[in-house]
C-alpha cells in the first residue's frame, strides 16, 4: 500500500482506536481526510443486520408474495435514496452534521426541528438494533446450548448489544469506519450462506397472504412507504461522514453517487434477504428473529448468531453515533461521547416499549410512517433550499446557536426561517393525515381508496408552501461566505 502523504495524514482530532474530539463544530479544511468511497463501507456493511432486514420481513407479514414484495422494496429504497442523497452534499460545504446545517434554511433555532426528528428516527433504528441483534444472541444459545429462553435473559442480551454500541460510537468517526471496513466481507458472506442454507424451502412463487389492508394496491404502497423510510431516516446523518470530505478534492457527482448507491445496495440486499428468508418460515406471527433460528439448519444457527450481534453493532453504531451528535448539537454543553451515552439510554428505553409493552411489527409499521411523514417536508425543503441558495453556505454562522450566541446570516426572525418552518409544519400536518396504520390511522387516509400517499402528499405540500412563502416574502441573506 503507498504510503499516506503529510497532506493526506490523519489528523489527532479523529483517528482510529481514539475517542473523535470533534462534534458538530466545524471541521477545518486540513482535517478532512475522508473519501466518498468510505460511504459505501458505512451504507452496506451497516445494512447487513437484522435491524434492516427485519423490513424485508415486513412486506410478507403485510400478506405480499415474493415478487410483489421485491417490486416494493426496489421502488421505496430507489424512491427514498434519490430524495436522501442530496443532502450528502451539505457536509462538505458547511463542516458540520447534517441538523445543525438545516439552519441555513430553518434558522439556527429552527433547525431544531431537524434535530429532533434525526434523533427519533436514529433512536428507533439504534433500537431495532440492540432488539434484534439480543434476540438473534438469546435464541442463538436457547438453540445451540439450551440456555432459557425469558425476559431476564433477553434483557441481558439487550444489555450487551447495547454496551458494545455504545462502546464503538463513543470512540466515533475514525473509529466506526474501521470497523465498518473489517465488516463488510464478514456479513456478506454470512448472508450469502442463509440464501445457501434456505435455498431449498424458497419458492420463488410464493403468494402471499392475506392483505394487512384487505387489498393489493393499498398494502403494496404501505409496503412502498415503509421501505422508503430507511434511506429517508439516513438523510439527516450523512453529513456526519461527508462533513470530513474535501470539496477541493472530491466533486459533487462523486459525493451524491456514493451515498445514493452506498443506500440503496445495503438496504435492497438487506430487505431482499428478509423477504427471501420469510417466505420459508411456517410462523410468521412470532418475531422474526426467533422464528428463523427455529426454521434454519444447525450449522446456520451460529452464523445467525455472528449476523445478529455483528450485524447488530455495524447498524446500531451508526444510529447511536449520528444520535450522539444530534443530542449534542441540541445540548452544546455536552460533549459528543457524553450525549452518545445518554442517547444509549433512550434507545434502551425504546427497545423495552417496543417489544414488551407493544407488538414489535405494530410498532415498527407505526413509527416508521409516522416518521415519514413528517420527514419527507423537511428533506424535501432542505433540498430546494440547497437548490434556490446555489450550494453557497456560511459556515461560522451556522454555529451560532452551539456557541451561545445570537444574530448572523442564518439568524431570521429571533433564530427561525418562517417560511421553512410553515412549510414543514403544513407538509407534515398533511401527511399525518393520510397515514394508516395498525396504531394510527389518519382521517385522509382513504383519501386515494386506502393506498397510502404520505410521502407524495406531504413532499409535494412543503415544496408548494416553501415555493410559494419564497416568492411573497423572498429571503434577504447576506452574501454568503466562498465554500471551503
Amino acid at each position: 500500500m503507498a504510503a499516506t502523504s503529510p497532506s493526506e495524514a490523519v489528523p489527532a482530532t479523529d483517528v482510529v482506536g481514539r475517542i473523535e474530539t470533534h462534534g458538530v463544530d466545524f471541521i477545518p479544511e486540513e482535517e478532512r481526510h475522508s473519501r466518498p468511497s468510505e460511504l459505501w463501507y458505512v451504507f452496506v456493511a451497516g445494512n447487513l443486520a437484522f435491524s434492516v432486514i427485519v423490513f424485508g420481513w415486513l412486506p410478507i407479514v403485510f400478506g405480499l408474495g415474493w415478487w410483489s414484495a421485491v417490486t416494493s422494496i426496489l421502488v421505496g429504497n430507489a424512491l427514498g435514496a434519490i430524495m436522501a442523497a442530496p443532502l450528502a452534499l451539505f457536509g462538505p460545504r458547511t463542516g458540520t452534521n447534517g441538523v445543525v446545517s438545516s439552519g441555513a434554511h430553518f434558522g439556527v433555532r429552527g433547525r431544531l426541528v431537524g434535530t429532533l426528528l434525526q434523533i427519533a428516527f436514529s433512536l428507533l433504528y439504534a433500537a431495532i438494533s440492540i432488539w434484534t441483534g439480543g434476540d438473534a444472541l438469546v435464541a442463538s444459545a436457547t438453540r445451540l446450548v439450551g440456555t432459557p429462553d425469558g425476559d431476564v435473559t433477553r434483557a441481558l442480551g439487550y444489555a450487551v448489544m447495547a454496551l458494545v454500541i455504545v462502546a464503538v460510537a463513543v470512540y466515533g468517526h475514525a473509529t466506526l469506519i474501521a470497523l465498518q471496513r473489517v465488516l463488510l466481507p464478514i456479513l456478506a458472506a454470512l448472508i450469502a450462506l442463509g440464501v445457501v442454507a434456505l435455498g431449498d424451502d424458497f419458492d420463488p412463487g410464493y403468494a402471499g397472504g392475506e392483505y394487512l389492508l384487505g387489498g393489493f394496491w393499498a398494502t403494496w404502497a404501505l409496503a412502498v412507504v415503509v421501505a422508503a423510510a430507511g434511506p429517508i431516516s439516513y438523510a439527516g446523518l450523512l453529513s456526519d461522514y461527508t462533513r470530513y470530505v474535501s470539496r477541493a478534492r472530491h466533486s459533487d457527482a462523486d459525493i451524491f453517487l456514493a451515498a445514493a448507491g452506498s443506500i440503496f445496495v445495503g438496504l435492497v440486499l438487506a430487505s431482499l434477504f428478509g423477504a427471501f428468508t420469510a417466505t420459508t418460515l411456517a410462523d410468521l406471527e412470532t418475531d422474526y428473529v426467533p422464528a428463523l433460528i427455529a426454521e434454519v439448519p444447525g450449522w446456520y444457527v451460529l452464523a445467525i448468531l455472528l449476523v445478529g450481534v455483528l450485524g447488530g453493532i455495524s447498524q446500531g453504531v451508526i444510529n447511536l453515533y449520528d444520535t450522539g451528535l444530534s443530542t449534542d448539537s441540541l445540548i452544546p454543553r455536552l460533549t459528543r461521547a457524553q450525549a452518545t451515552v445518554l442517547a444509549s439510554l433512550a434507545a434502551i428505553a425504546l427497545v423495552y416499549a417496543g417489544t414488551v409493552v407493544f407488538d414489535a411489527v405494530d410498532s415498527i409499521t407505526a413509527a416508521t410512517l409516522l416518521l415519514n411523514a413528517c420527514a419527507v417536508p423537511w428533506v424535501t425543503v432542505m433540498v430546494l433550499g440547497l437548490v434556490v441558495r446555489r450550494g453557497r453556505y456560511d459556515p461560522q454562522a451556522l454555529q451560532v446557536f452551539n456557541e451561545g450566541r445570537s444574530g448572523g446570516a442564518y439568524w431570521f426572525t429571533a433564530g427561525f426561517n418562517l417560511r421553512a418552518v410553515a412549510a414543514w409544519a403544513i407538509g407534515s400536518a398533511v401527511g399525518l393525515l393520510c397515514v394508516q396504520s395498525e396504531l394510527y390511522t389518519g382521517r385522509w387516509a382513504d383519501v386515494a381508496r386506502g393506498i397510502d400517499v404520505t410521502i407524495p402528499a406531504s413532499g409535494l405540500t412543503a415544496a408548494a408552501v416553501y415555493l410559494v412563502l419564497l416568492a411573497l416574502v423572498p429571503e434577504r441573506l447576506p452574501a454568503p461566505a466562498p465554500a471551503r
